[in-house]
């Protein structure tokens, strides 16, 4: 073999050893539905899967990135992201505790709004006719106990107004606590509360206004991958920044209706 041969041979083993690697991307999400960004309860991935998984599904055809894709229980995505087991995991707010070990696209020292994947926003919800004076920032009553899911961010932002919460793992069982009076209030993302309410055909329950918080809600990246991969972790958020609204405004009457 000649050294001109031998050096070409080589070259080309680099790149697609370089190819391989680069396209395979491994991110984990909650095993318990968010409707409607990632649906469906358990390991299975859900067909459709939720509007979260479409829009990284369309940036992976556009990088040419293979996803796979593992469900686990929330506190353990997290974990998994920060020993770098997993590339990434979706879809979190941000806060300076996940920020120590979980990588947000960032503008200014602050996560970049326009890579996020979706807006969400928190609401109380009480049974209908029961009075709660909240005025986005206090109620009038300080006595109340709020039901909240397990390990979601709304728990912390909560407690840091000096409120009671009773954390459960599933919005079935928040809105029958709810109903059966075992809690007076509880606090529940709007797209997933509408969605509950909506398919269980409930309509004794109203949503509480203004906003408890809104938030924007990101693909966050490993440490270690982003190290190693700076440029196509950029890649990946700049593209979900350029199809997220197309792809939410296509899909979403497969949710919607």
């Amino acid at each position: 073999m000649t050294r001109l041969t031998s050096n070409l041979c080589m070259s080309v083993f680099l790149i697609l050893s370089v190819e391989v690697w680069s396209a395979s991307l491994r991110l984990a999400y909650s095993d318990i539905e968010s409707y409607p960004f990632q649906l469906g309860n358990g390991t299975d991935i859900a067909q459709p899967p939720g509007l979260a998984l479409d829009v990284l599904n369309h940036v992976g055809k556009i990088l040419n990135l293979d996803i796979e894709y593992v469900r686990l229980p929330g506190k353990r995505v997290l974990e998994e992201v920060s020993v770098g087991n997993v590339d990434g995991g979706f879809i979190f707010s941000y806060n300076t505790q996940r920020a120590q070990y979980a990588r947000y696209p960032m503008k200014e020292d602050k996560p970049d709004s326009t890579k996020r994947i979706a807006t969400i926003g928190y609401y109380f919800y009480t049974l209908e006719g029961q009075a709660v004076d909240w005025d986005g920032e206090h109620f009038a009553q300080s006595n109340y106990k709020i039901g909240a899911h397990l390990g979601y961010s709304i728990v912390k932002d909560l407690q840091n107004k000096q409120l009671k919460v009773h954390e459960v793992k599933t919005t079935e069982q928040l809105f029958n606590m709810l109903k059966l009076g075992r809690l007076p209030v509880i606090a529940v993302q709007d797209t997933m509360a509408q969605q509950f309410l909506s398919v269980q055909g409930i309509t004794n329950i109203e949503q509480v206004t203004p906003a408890i918080k809104t938030k924007d809600y990101f693909l966050v990246l490993s440490e270690q991958f982003l190290e190693a991969n700076p440029q196509t972790a950029k890649d990946i958020w700049d593209q979900i920044a350029v199809v997220r609204d197309n792809i939410v405004k296509q899909a979403g009457p497969n949710y919607f209706n």
